[in-house]
């Protein structure tokens, strides 16, 4: 029996049918501008079992140390596994977060199409909510001229408030969760799908992250105690500065842009070869977002991770969430950083304590 956390499981109409707390572990992962997952294990002979079946929606919720119930993430059973050992018949149940329905999509339309695969100077909200409105919502029809039906049962898109860069974007074919992953890099935004019930889903848009600004509140640090095994991550091997891109056309005439990166100098120089000719002849305001998007993408990253100890003024849940900016203080060079809770790891420990290993990075 596990007293802060409870499994809510909901049939593909939105019934509840369980409120688990006697799953024999638990790990799940929430995380920013992707699906997450979580997986679970119970007793082979568990009553559930006779009846869950693909596409059950798992709700995981927690309830802090002297909190309140609140929802950790929507998620979808799909993958199992079963073990026998010396405790008899083991069930491992792999779910992905709701936000992975946007990967059963593409953006079906004819190439070349204004505002559905092409889009000029356009805003980064506009463009990720046209996509998944055209893509995956009520909109995606054949009547509209999307190359078959594509309505996901129970998704909506929020209002547009056309926030985020200005950016000229060509997506077409591409897996829709992926061209918005991208999008994300260059857009000044965020973004998620918030349940309103286990069966409805709201696409929204987040100008600047997802989460809040708790930099002046929130700071993990080695000597306040709340931060343990860090570890500090540097990799410049496969960093590129330049993009060379190639859009349509053939030799010669073929469009061709060249940008460089945020960290290009002389004595930094790495060519990256980038096939945009999903964008429309002669567009190279495209051609130019599509370069620095993927440079974004192969920089020099940075990663910086602790396990986040539960101290009186940071406790997950409490103080902080996934996709809050928060003040990290590196204990490997003493630097001082604004970083982006990117994601969230917790593992129930068989003793019932937690594990919560947190990833941030800048934003």
């Amino acid at each position: 029996m596990h007293e802060a956390y409870q499994l809510r499981l909901y049939d593909t109409a939105g019934t509840l049918q369980a409120v688990l707390t006697d799953f024999r572990s638990l790990s799940y992962t929430r995380r920013v501008n992707a699906p997450g997952a979580v997986q679970f294990s119970l007793a082979g002979d568990h009553a559930i079992l006779s009846s869950i079946v693909d596409k059950w929606r798992v709700q995981v919720q927690r309830r802090p140390e002297g909190g309140a119930w609140g929802t950790e993430g929507w998620f979808l059973f799909r993958d199992e596994q079963w073990h026998h050992g010396e405790n008899g018949s083991t069930f491992v149940a792999y779910c992905p977060g709701v936000l992975s329905l946007l990967g059963w999509r593409i953006v079906n339309w004819a190439a070349g199409t204004a505002n559905r695969t092409d889009f000029a100077s356009a805003k980064a909200e506009t463009i990720a909510k046209t996509l998944v409105a055209y893509n995956a919502a009520a909109s995606a029809t054949t009547g509209n001229g999307r190359k078959r039906n594509g309505a996901i049962a129970g998704l909506t898109v929020q209002a547009d408030a056309a926030g985020g860069n200005t950016l000229d974007w060509r997506c077409h074919g591409k897996n829709l969760l992926e061209t918005l992953q991208e999008l994300a890099l260059v857009g000044g935004g965020d973004f998620d799908l918030i349940p309103s019930s286990p069966t409805a889903y709201e696409f929204r848009w987040y100008a600047g992250q997802r989460g809040a600004d708790r930099t002046a509140t929130v700071t993990f640090a080695m000597p306040l105690g709340n931060m343990a095994e860090p570890s500090f991550y540097l990799t410049r091997s496969t960093e590129r500065t330049v993009a060379a891109v190639y859009g349509q056309g053939e030799g010669s005439d073929r469009d061709y842009v060249t940008r460089t990166g945020t960290n290009y100098a002389a004595d930094n120089d790495s060519e990256l070869y980038v096939d945009a000719r999903n964008v429309t002849k002669g567009a190279t305001a495209a051609l130019n977002t599509h370069g620095d998007a993927k440079l974004k993408e192969h920089q020099a990253k940075e990663r910086f991770e602790f396990k986040a100890l539960q101290a009186p003024a940071t406790q997950y849940g409490v103080h902080y969430d996934v996709g809050d900016l928060v003040t990290a203080v590196n204990p490997f060079n003493d630097a001082s950083y604004t970083v982006q809770v990117k994601a969230v790891t917790v593992t129930l420990e068989p003793d019932g304590s937690e594990q919560i290993d947190v990833e941030v990075g800048t934003k």
